[in-house]
């Protein structure tokens, strides 16, 4: 079974009303580990609507960080509470 590329997502986003919707959406594909922190498991168009939906709400000085991460690196994450989503199980 081929696993689903897994991306270290971080923002910054001043304004909290635009961090919250942010916050909201990405949920829906990912797994929240700090306050602007998410690991996800984005479909190929996911990537995309993430860097749209980005776009739409930021300010001038907010920013974000989509970061691939390879499967022997996904491994190596050490995080707790352990992670758990889909077919990984990061430790």
């Amino acid at each position: 079974m081929k696993k689903q590329p897994l991306y270290l997502c971080s923002f910054d986003i001043a304004d909290n009303k635009k961090r919250t919707k942010m916050v909201k959406f990405l949920k829906k594909i990912g797994y929240r580990i700090q306050k602007s922190v998410f690991i996800i498991y984005p479909e190929k168009q996911d990537k995309e609507k993430i860097f749209d939906f980005f776009k739409k709400i930021k300010d001038k000085n907010d920013k974000l960080g989509i970061f691939y991460l390879c499967q022997n690196c996904a491994n190596k994450i050490n995080h707790l509470p352990k992670i758990k989503e889909k077919d990984y199980e990061i430790i």
